[in-house]
C-alpha cells in the first residue's frame, strides 16, 4: 500500500510537469521580438540579435539603432529553466545616445525565424547572416589586421573590445550594504558585440587617431569590413600622441596569444585591451571583469607585467556613460 502511495504521488507529480510543459510559450526569437514595443519596432532598425544557452538557462537579445534618435537600445530576455519549464523570466532594457551610424548593420527581422532553440550554445544574427558557437569569434577583425601598413599613424588610443553578450555602457557593481555604483570598461555610444573570449586579439577595434589640428577622429570597426566613425569633442595633447613604430608589437600580439592570458580571459563579461601614452613612455594594458570569480583583473602587456587582480563585488548592469571625463583619460 505504501509503495503505491509513492508511485501516486511521483505520477501526479509528472503528471503536473507534463502539463505545466505542455503549457509553456516556448519562448523562440521570432516571439519575443513581438514582445518589444510596436513603436521601437517600427522607428528603429534591428541591428543585432543573439541567443546563448548555458546549464539550461537561455538569454536572447535585441539590439536597435534609432537613426532620428541617434539612439540604441538592447532588450534582453532572460530565462532560467528547469526540465524545459520556465521558472523565471526577465526582462531589461538599456538605451544610450550615440555618435555612430549603425543604419548600416541593419538587419531583416524575418531572419529570426532561422533561430533554432539550442542547448549549450551561441547563435548570433548579424548583417543578415546568422553564425553559430565558434564561427562568431572569426568573424571579428584582429589587431594584426588592423595595424597593418599604419606604422607612421598619429594615434591618442588603440583599443579593443570584447564582450560575453551584446551590450554597451559600462559595467557597473554594487558595492557594500549602501548599494553604492561603480563603472568600470567600456564606452558612451558603442555597441558591445558578443564574443566566446578565446581570442583576446580579435574584437571590435577602435581607433583614435588624430590630424594636425589636434582633432580626434574615432574609427570603431565592425566584423565585414564594416567601418564607423566620428570626431571627438576634445582635441588630442601633444603629450599624449604615439605612433605605432613605437610600440614592440610583435612582442604585445604574442603576449595577447599566450596561454596564460587566454586561460585568465576565459569565461569574462568583458576584456579590453588598450595602447596609450603615459608620460615618457608608451604602454599596452589588458583588463577584464569576470563576475562570477569576483575578479576585476589588469595586466599590464608592454613594459611586462604581472597580473593584478581586484576584488568585484556584484554585477548590476550596464550605465550609459563616458569612460571617466574624457576620452584622453587612461585606459584602462
Amino acid at each position: 500500500m505504501r509503495a503505491l502511495t509513492v508511485f501516486g504521488f511521483f505520477l501526479i507529480i509528472l503528471l503536473l510537469f507534463a502539463y505545466a510543459y505542455s503549457n509553456q510559450p516556448h519562448e523562440t526569437m521570432s516571439t519575443l521580438y513581438q514582445k518589444i514595443p510596436e513603436e521601437v519596432r517600427e522607428n528603429a532598425q534591428l541591428i543585432a540579435a543573439y541567443y546563448s544557452s548555458q546549464n539550461g538557462d537561455r538569454e536572447y537579445q535585441f539590439a536597435f539603432y534609432d537613426p532620428k534618435e541617434r539612439t540604441l537600445s538592447i532588450y534582453t530576455f532572460k530565462i532560467i529553466t528547469l526540465f524545459k519549464i520556465t521558472l523565471n523570466e526577465k526582462k531589461s532594457r538599456i538605451s544610450c545616445k550615440t555618435p555612430f551610424n549603425y543604419s548600416i548593420l541593419a538587419t531583416s527581422p524575418e531572419k529570426l525565424k532561422n533561430f533554432t532553440n539550442c542547448d549549450n550554445c551561441r547563435i548570433l544574427l548579424y548583417k543578415d547572416k546568422i553564425y553559430k558557437n565558434e564561427e562568431i569569434e572569426s568573424i571579428y577583425p584582429s589587431i594584426e589586421e588592423m595595424i597593418r601598413g599604419k606604422e607612421n599613424t598619429t594615434y591618442v588610443n588603440l583599443v579593443l573590445m570584447k564582450d560575453r553578450e551584446i551590450s554597451m555602457g559600462v559595467i557597473i557593481e554594487r558595492v557594500g550594504d549602501h548599494g553604492l555604483v561603480r563603472g568600470f570598461l567600456g564606452y558612451w555610444g558603442l555597441l558591445h558585440m558578443p564574443s566566446t573570449m578565446s581570442s583576446p586579439w580579435r574584437g571590435v577595434i577602435i581607433e583614435f587617431t588624430t590630424k594636425s589640428n589636434g582633432t580626434i577622429n574615432v574609427i570603431a570597426h565592425y566584423p565585414g569590413n564594416v567601418t564607423l566613425s566620428t570626431i571627438a569633442e576634445v582635441k588630442a595633447l601633444s603629450n599624449k600622441t604615439w605612433e605605432l613604430k613605437e610600440v614592440p608589437l610583435e612582442d604585445v600580439i604574442q603576449a595577447l596569444k599566450s596561454k596564460k592570458l587566454v586561460g585568465s580571459v576565459k569565461g569574462s563579461l568583458r576584456f579590453e585591451f588598450s595602447i596609450t601614452r603615459e608620460g615618457e613612455r608608451i604602454e599596452a594594458w589588458a583588463a577584464w571583469v569576470n563576475p562570477e570569480k569576483g575578479v576585476l583583473a589588469f595586466c599590464r602587456i608592454s613594459p611586462p607585467g604581472k597580473i593584478t587582480r581586484n576584488e568585484f563585488n556584484e554585477f548590476d548592469g550596464y550605465l550609459c556613460t563616458r569612460y571617466g571625463s574624457d576620452i584622453l583619460e587612461k585606459l584602462p
